[in-house]
């Protein structure tokens, strides 16, 4: 829940965006440069964020392969609701694909600005946990979060930011404590120029 009402208190500074500067944002391609052979610890301490989900951990999220590569990425916007096959279906079209956790914190190290603008997203790479869930009942012009039994939930990872500076921490996509509109992070591998022809 703490992640929730740190993305709460974020959607004050991305709701004061002018569709200009939003625009601006998710125009890109953004360059990352990710050496996968790094841990996700270490990616958290080189992004320098104000607070980190405890549960951001390697032992959550397994390195699968290593080695360095060269990405073009761009945000998309994503709603809670959306279908996620048809948002992942849509990107794929484009040679896109979602990104992962250590995709999203190298953008994290490389544009530490943006998420204090957007809700960053990588639906790239999940993990399912057990979490403490809240029910939100409105009592007349009152609304009140009543705690819930501890339920398995799928979290994905997202950066933020707002009174708390720079987060990283992990989501439960239907948490109505949430952000309203996340901008998913969709990688594709760089493409590389032929040598010019020798005349």
């Amino acid at each position: 829940m703490a992640a929730a009402v740190l993305g709460a208190a974020a959607l004050l500074t991305s709701g004061c965006l002018s569709q200009q500067e939003r625009a601006l944002l998710l125009e890109g391609p953004y360059t990352l440069n990710v050496d996968y052979s790094i841990t996700v610890e270490d990616l958290l301490r080189a992004g320098s964020y104000n607070w980190v989900n405890h549960r951001l951990a390697s032992s959550n999220f397994p390195a699968a392969g290593g080695g360095r590569v060269a990405l073009s990425a761009v945000l998309v916007p994503f709603s809670p609701e959306a279908n996620l096959d048809h948002a992942v279906g849509d990107q794929a079209a484009l040679g896109m694909r979602p990104a992962t956790l250590k995709e999203l914190l190298a953008f994290g190290e490389a544009y530490p600005d943006v998420q204090r603008k957007l809700p960053v997203l990588a639906l790239g790479s999940s993990v399912d946990l057990e979490v403490i869930t809240y029910d939100r009942i409105t009592e007349g012009r009152k609304v009140v979060f009543r705690r819930m039994v501890p339920r398995v939930r799928r979290l994905y990872p997202f950066l933020g930011g707002g009174l708390a500076g720079r987060v990283a921490g992990l989501e439960w996509l239907s948490d109505p404590a949430g952000y309203g509109m996340y901008y998913a992070l969709f990688v594709k591998p760089q493409q590389i120029a032929p040598p010019a022809l020798l005349h």
